[in-house]
């Protein structure tokens, strides 16, 4: 017979096994090529000014953003340009603090709007066919952007 101080250690080793499986830190977003924003520098810019310019010629693309909470959790918004609409699917499967949020939602829009704050550039999906027809994605401090000029 397992004693019970056994079985309290598998379950800790094996839930230990199950929380770091599902977790998606800022690190491994990075060298992945996803465009982080954690609250202040956005890594990766570059690659969100790539699929806005293939956007703009109408050219097919991809591109993801990983937004983090002030606890780490993230939520990833993946986006996939087809040379007319924007498909994203909303994964806040990683996000331990989401609540009653599906762990998944999808849904089409038309356009990706910048918007010119005092302090930061905010990009906004339009014309989307869900419950909400706006959409904010990303923001992004000016001085940061202005680093990357268009």
């Amino acid at each position: 017979m397992i004693s019970k101080k056994v079985h309290l250690l598998l379950l800790v080793l094996l839930s230990m096994a199950l929380s770091s499986a599902c977790s998606y830190d800022s690190e491994e977003a990075v060298l992945n090529g996803d465009v982080v924003n954690m609250h202040g520098p956005v890594y990766n810019y570059p690659n969100f000014e790539s699929f806005l310019e293939s956007m703009e010629k109408n050219e097919e693309a991809t591109v993801r953003i990983a937004n983090y909470t002030l606890e780490g959790d993230p939520t990833l918004y993946n986006l996939v340009f087809d040379g007319t609409t924007i498909d994203l699917e909303i994964d806040r499967s990683k996000n331990k603090n989401r609540g009653n949020d599906s762990a998944k939602t999808n849904m089409t829009c038309k356009d990706i709007v910048e918007e010119v704050g005092q302090q930061l550039f905010v990009y906004t999906l339009t014309g989307c066919d869900s419950s909400v027809e706006s959409f904010t994605i990303l923001n992004v401090a000016k001085e940061q952007e202005e680093e990357h000029d268009h």
